[in-house]
């Protein structure tokens, strides 16, 4: 999933910076364009399609794990005027990280590879009475924590 989402950033990063570039859409298009997006995915478009995103992601590439994490869950916390709409469309967006507590083994993986559980202890993938961070203002649903559990725990699914 990681992997793809790779491709599917260059492509829709390129194709928005040209769009815009070329007077295509305007940024008021784009917005509601990426409102939309979130009221049905949450906040996708920082880290699946923004081409400051992509140039974020590029510089920062060589950075420790820690170092990178902090940057995320700073950058995608402030971000620009579509980063905050998307921000707040997390909590009642149409697709949401789920998890099946039926599959978890209590292993931790998602929480240490969430950018967010990293940096706010009051959020965890899995732990009991804690606040989901797929739901976090700063989620950029990167799904990297869909991608490690061993589990099949966690996916990025329709709410029911």
């Amino acid at each position: 999933m990681i992997k793809n989402r790779k491709h599917f950033q260059y492509a829709f990063a390129l194709l928005t910076f040209f769009a815009l570039s070329n007077n295509w859409i305007s940024l008021l298009t784009l917005l509601v364009i990426a409102t939309i997006l979130g009221i049905v995915f949450g906040k996708v478009f920082c880290k699946w399609m923004c081409p400051m995103g992509l140039i974020k992601e590029f510089l920062s590439k060589n950075q420790s794990e820690e170092a990178l994490k902090m940057n995320m869950y700073n950058y995608y916390k402030v971000g620009c005027p579509i980063s905050w709409i998307q921000g707040l469309t997390n909590k009642f967006s149409l697709f949401k990280i789920k998890f099946n507590k039926d599959n978890c083994v209590n292993c931790g993986i998602c929480d240490t590879t969430c950018y967010i559980t990293s940096f706010s202890t009051e959020h965890s993938l899995y732990k009991e009475n804690s606040l989901n961070p797929g739901e976090a203002f700063n989620c950029s649903k990167c799904l990297k924590c869909v991608d490690v559990c061993p589990q099949n725990s966690l996916s990025f699914t329709l709410k029911r």
